[in-house]
């Protein structure tokens, strides 16, 4: 039985087209004249607001604050037992 090819590597450029920035997705969705207009209406803020008073609602943040808590915690964790490994031997 043969495997199928592994992918191509991405490349610099493939990457930064797969993640484009905040300021390019508003350019793509409301055009660079409306992003602009978004801000200076205030607009964007009371969007921003919005999104943030939805996810509050759903209990994302809260999730995200644990989650956060949770992976500090282990690295916390990680770092003390393997200073205490290094410096007690």
């Amino acid at each position: 039985m043969s495997r199928p090819p592994p992918p191509p590597p991405t490349t610099n450029k493939d990457q930064q087209h797969q993640n484009p920035s905040l300021q390019e997705i508003n350019i793509k969705v409301f055009g660079k004249k409306s992003a602009m207009q978004l801000i200076q209406s205030g607009e964007k803020e009371r969007l921003k607001e919005l999104l943030r008073e939805r996810l509050l609602e759903c209990g994302w943040i809260d999730e995200m604050k644990a989650l956060c808590r949770f992976f500090l915690l282990f690295i916390y964790n990680y770092f003390y037992e393997l200073l205490s490994l290094l410096l007690l031997g």
